[in-house]
């Protein structure tokens, strides 16, 4: 049988895919190009014009403790600016973004008052989910990481990422060290597990997006 061809984020897009083990599957870890399947956050796959046919992880990133008037960002530039200069754009309010080198950076910057509030990923904060404050306003987003899937190939593909969240749940120590391993870049264990266990992750359809859409094309420019 000849391998499906993927082209995945390294990041926890491609986590349950990657645990599930399954040979047929040929990922290529990189954010360019088109594959039977495409597997990346939902606003890359609009700047990249590509559609969303399956939504993967929901409430990814966190407002911690909200969206303040300086909000730290660890990556410019990432799907997470791009969701909050939409949010103050919709809220027609001025905010500053504060570049963050590292999450763990956070704590003390929030303490010596560089920053007020920070984007980070679920597991590590409390408050709002981007998602959530957007739909507060009338924005439905299909999802924080999403999937382009062959439509002959949607059955196939929910199986095997299906099969890979029900290994992290089972076995989350022993899932997060052999995605770990594979990764062309490190990250840690603790921080694959976290971001899989507990946070929203199915193989769900993604609902109607035009808005999402929409605003990610005007903010990303």
């Amino acid at each position: 049988m000849e391998k499906v061809k993927v082209i995945a984020a390294p990041g926890p897009v491609s986590y349950p895919l990657i645990a599930a083990r399954d040979e047929s599957f040929s990922i290529n870890f990189q954010k360019e190009g088109r594959a039977d399947i495409v597997l990346d956050s939902s606003v890359s796959m609009v700047r990249r014009g590509i559609p969303i046919d399956l939504s993967l992880i929901r409430g990814l990133a966190i407002a911690s403790p909200d969206l303040g008037k300086r909000i730290g960002i660890v990556r410019r530039g990432s799907s997470s600016e791009i969701l909050v200069r939409a949010i103050l754009g919709i809220q027609k309010r001025e905010a500053e973004i504060v570049s963050v080198d590292e999450i763990s950076s956070i704590p003390g910057m929030m303490k010596s008052g560089n920053i007020d509030s920070a984007v980070v990923p679920a597991p590590f904060g409390k408050g709002k989910t981007l998602e959530k404050i957007l739909s507060d306003l009338g924005i439905q987003v299909p999802g924080s990481c999403v999937a382009s899937v062959r439509e002959d190939l949607v059955d196939r593909f929910t199986g095997a990422y299906s099969r890979g969240i029900d290994l992290f749940r089972r076995s989350p120590d022993e899932s997060a060290s052999y995605v770990s391993s594979v990764l062309p870049n490190h990250v840690s264990p603790d921080f694959i597990k976290k971001v899989i266990v507990e946070t929203d992750v199915s193989v769900i359809q993604p609902g109607k997006h035009s808005e999402f859409t929409e605003i990610v094309r005007k903010y990303s420019q």
